[in-house]
């Protein structure tokens, strides 16, 4: 028997609440099951360990966020060092390397219209492994998709405090140019939509569905 045989219904429901909203705490979902808080706990460490969920990451519809999927083509010589350029990327949710005869990195980007465009136009066509792309809007989702939170990707890249963290990141994840030296970031008088990891992303990218 797979692992997915071995829930019950009670694991599916609290699969199917935490699906519908990410941040909610054990003591709501408790309440919405009908079991202790203790118990909800103990479920959720089981399904972590099943790898049903994720602690660091939200499962969302980008659609609920006034956030734009995408997919991206990048064609290339160099399928590993592109994957490794953009792996970190948090716009980036899914990334495939086809060492065939396409020689192409897959993506799948989420974003808000202007945050992607910018993305495609600075850090992927101007990549300097990259010859060419193919870029089609994703206009019908059929279930929602998961990204890293806010936390997770910070704490993997800052300090110990996240006023710290948060403050201290001046160079992006991809390698490129830090916001010091971004013309997107300058000509928007120092607020930025661009890429959220920095401290100075001003966009809905990581905000919750009541955020």
């Amino acid at each position: 028997m797979g692992r997915f045989g071995k829930l019950d219904e009670i694991d599916r429901k609290i699969m199917s609440i935490i699906y519908k909203n990410p941040q909610i705490t054990q003591m709501k979902l408790a309440e919405r099951v009908g079991l202790t808080q203790a118990a909800i706990s103990t479920r959720l460490g089981r399904l972590r360990e099943m790898g049903m969920i994720s602690k660091g990451c939200m499962i969302i519809n980008p659609s609920n966020l006034g956030l734009e999927l995408m997919s991206i083509d990048a064609y290339t010589e160099h399928v590993d060092v592109v994957v490794e350029k953009f792996k970190h990327c948090p716009c980036v949710v899914s990334l495939f390397g086809f060492t065939d005869e396409s020689n192409r990195v897959e993506m799948i980007m989420v974003g808000e219209d202007k945050q992607l465009e910018y993305c495609i136009t600075k850090h992927i066509r101007r990549a300097s492994n990259i010859t060419s792309i193919v870029a089609r809007r994703i206009t019908n989702l059929q279930k929602s998709i998961g990204i890293v939170t806010h936390e997770t990707l910070m704490g993997d890249y800052g300090g110990e405090d996240e006023e710290e963290r948060r403050s201290s990141q001046y160079d992006l994840p991809c390698g490129d140019s830090p916001c010091s030296r971004c013309e997107y970031y300058i000509d928007n008088g120092g607020t930025c939509y661009g890429c959220p990891f920095t401290a100075f992303y001003r966009g809905k990218f990581w905000k919750d569905e009541d955020g």
